[in-house]
């Protein structure tokens, strides 16, 4: 049965990102620098800093017995991360000139060289950052798209909690033509049916343009009215017939003619090289860096707002 809900879409004036390179390769040990940063890029389960040796460099980021986040940066030094049996945590060094991802799953005591991490305050593996980059397996290379997430608000790009089992939208560049939007491809996992929906701009203090009432066959063009909207980034949110919040929402980014053509492009690509990130990645996390690419091609310079 079809049922009735209500988008919600807004743009952006996000700075551009650098192209998303995500190829697989092979990593010769790093020396970490006890002064440097390390950004947590995925994390699964409950991972917190816990000092080593209190005399030493024991520079805790935060709170240590707050869970570490996703986007969240730390210290490196005499730390270990302490996360639970069933987690897993993936860690990149802040230095730019560093594209290389360090995926630790959390399937024994401690994770990489031995059991380093003599102080723990509970059960569960351990990752010493001292030796992040002695660990050879499992690395990617990775794109610089994480200082953009640092310096901005992480969780921004997160995704809200799975529903589950049920098809939820797609984040996608999408067509504009004629006053209409083609949604075709933020639809392509939904079920068939119509729908309610409603545009608002990203990162903008807009109020949503008006619901549209939209029907999905799969294969075929979803034509939503979009008079007025231009190119950029846009929140899309289902709704309801009454205009009550829906369950799904999804980012797409909105260009018209060969612009079109050229992000959707670049897009795919994102999507392609995506597929090569560590198991460890948690899903969440990886929709949150291919959105902040997506806000990244919406504006050429910082700041500026694609026309």
């Amino acid at each position: 049965m079809a049922f009735h809900t209500r988008w919600s879409i807004a743009r952006s004036s996000f700075p551009i990102w650098v192209g998303l390179v995500l190829g697989c390769g092979c990593a010769l040990p790093l020396v970490s620098d006890q002064r440097q940063q390390i950004v947590v890029v995925s994390v699964s389960g409950d991972w917190t800093q816990v000092c080593q040796d209190p005399k030493g460099d024991c520079n805790v980021s935060g709170s240590p017995e707050s869970p570490l986040r996703f986007g969240q940066t730390i210290n490196s030094g005499d730390i270990c991360l302490i996360g639970d049996e069933a987690g897993s945590i993936v860690l990149k060094y802040a230095t730019p000139a560093d594209d290389k991802l360090y995926p630790f799953p959390c399937e024994k005591t401690d994770v990489g060289n031995g059991p380093t991490c003599t102080v723990r305050p509970r059960k569960g593996c351990g990752v010493d950052v001292r030796k992040m980059g002695e660990q050879r397996s499992g690395i990617r290379n990775f794109l610089a798209v994480m200082a953009r997430i640092t310096s901005s608000q992480p969780e921004k790009y997160m995704v809200a909690a799975s529903r589950g089992a049920e098809a939820e939208l797609v984040d996608a560049v999408v067509p504009v033509e004629s006053g209409q939007l083609d949604l075709q491809a933020v639809f392509r996992e939904m079920d068939a049916g119509t729908y309610y929906v409603e545009l608002a701009p990203v990162g903008a203090a807009a109020p949503p343009g008006p619901r549209s009432r939209v029907s999905y066959v799969k294969g075929q063009a979803v034509r939503a009215e979009a008079r007025g909207v231009r190119g950029g980034l846009y929140k899309l949110a289902l709704v309801t017939e009454k205009g009550e919040p829906g369950d799904s929402d999804c980012w797409v980014l909105v260009a018209a003619g060969t612009g079109y053509v050229k992000l959707l492009a670049a897009y795919q690509q994102a999507l392609a090289e995506s597929k090569k990130l560590p198991a460890e990645m948690d899903a969440a996390a990886t929709r949150a860096l291919l959105r902040a690419y997506l806000e990244s091609l919406a504006s050429p310079k910082p700041g500026v707002a694609r026309p």
